[in-house]
């Protein structure tokens, strides 16, 4: 497949020598870092009555964007002068230092109250797989946030048959 010109629409196939300059070069958009974030724990192993708690989750994409730019001007001068023999100088320095920061963000995301009944005698802990999306293009940095999912054990450590926890 070829490009032959500016043009959408300019696109061919080409049965020629190939060299390296005519290659497609594919180039990754995105870097990508999964976790587990921890949402919410509450450990209710010595308490001898149900606690309820809410927690507010937050599942959907979350972009955001942010830059800052710093500036520092010096002036400076100096004046000197002489009458009679006798000289006199003055310097003056002055540094003034601007600073801009600018952030913004958008969201295709849903956030909820949920209210959890953590029973007594139980470790209890809600989750969540999150995807930080690193963008070649800085605009496109982004974060994906899974459904959640809870975790109860009568121990301090909980099992992970799935292997939810990364």
């Amino acid at each position: 497949i070829v490009k032959n010109g500016p043009g959408n629409a300019q696109v061919g196939s080409f049965w020629g020598a190939r060299y390296d300059d005519q290659l497609w070069k594919l180039v990754p958009r995105f870097t990508a870092d999964i976790y587990t974030d921890v949402i919410f724990h509450y450990d209710n192993r010595q308490g001898s009555s149900p606690i309820i708690k809410d927690v507010s989750v937050t599942t959907g994409v979350v972009k955001s964007q942010s830059s800052s730019t710093r500036s520092t001007t010096t002036f400076s001068t100096s004046m000197e002068a002489s009458i009679y023999g006798m000289t006199a100088s003055a310097e003056f320095s002055q540094e003034i230092e601007n600073s801009f920061e600018s952030s913004s963000e958008s969201s295709w995301s849903k956030t909820e109250a949920i209210s959890f009944t953590i029973p007594p005698k139980k470790n209890f802990k809600v989750m969540q797989h999150k995807v930080k999306f690193e963008g070649a293009i800085p605009q496109d940095t982004c974060t994906l946030m899974t459904k959640i999912k809870i975790f109860e054990s009568d121990t301090a450590t909980f099992s992970d048959p799935d292997k939810f926890i990364i």
